[in-house]
């Protein structure tokens, strides 16, 4: 009994360790398989985290000037609140932008106020053609944007009226812009609008003349 036992031992012994040629106890064939499955995935698991990450820092938007670049047509629909006064009254606007490489905008619009335009002999709801003048856009990496311009009225003895802000944001990968006016030098704005891009190329823009009525 004694001896089978320590036969037994011996050959229990033998299944964790494998001796060697020179005599030194090595890890058996199926403990090193699994040490390097164990190291192959964790291999691939930080290459797909890396991967991730890269895709998702290339995802982030980068805009520049560039994606201002170009023929804009907008449309707008909302309020003001005319300086001294405390009531909205509606308006509405369509208009095109040209945008240079070094952020110049020019354009034609026409707008129409349900109020009387002050400092200005414009009554209330009266179609007013205009040029879009002084005006740049600065456009930030974020894809964030700010439109300062002023209005020339086409017709009327009348300076120049400005500047406007308006904040935006440019949506490159659907050719489309977000704005929303927060400064007016008339009236307290509230309108927002959109722009969408009809040329990547820059080219003059002129509104057909209204018949006379």
């Amino acid at each position: 009994m004694t001896n089978g036992g320590e036969a037994a031992g011996c050959h229990t012994g033998s299944i964790n360790k494998v001796p060697a040629a020179d005599g030194a106890s090595r890890r058996p064939p199926e403990t090193t398989g699994v040490v390097i499955s164990m190291y192959t995935r964790n291999l691939t698991s930080a290459a797909v985290l890396v991967l991730c990450l890269c895709c998702t820092l290339a995802a982030q938007p980068q805009c520049s000037t560039r994606d201002a670049v170009g023929v804009w047509a907008y449309s707008s629909l909302g309020w003001s609140i005319p300086t001294g006064g405390s009531e909205p009254v509606p308006m509405t606007m369509i208009g095109i932008t040209i945008t240079d490489s070094s952020g110049k905008v020019t354009g034609p619009g026409t707008f129409t106020s349900g109020a009387p335009i002050p400092g200005t002999p414009i009554p209330a709801g009266m179609a007013l053609d205009f040029d879009m003048v002084n005006a740049t856009i600065q456009v930030n990496a974020d894809c964030t944007a700010l439109l300062k311009y002023s209005i020339q009225l086409k017709g009327l003895p009348v300076p120049p009226i400005g500047p406007y802000y308006d904040r935006m944001i440019l949506l490159p990968a659907q050719g489309e812009s977000l704005g929303m006016g927060v400064v007016s030098p008339t009236s307290k704005p509230m309108w927002v609008y959109t722009s969408k891009r009809m040329s990547w190329i820059p080219w003059p823009v002129s509104w057909p003349a209204v018949p006379a009525q």
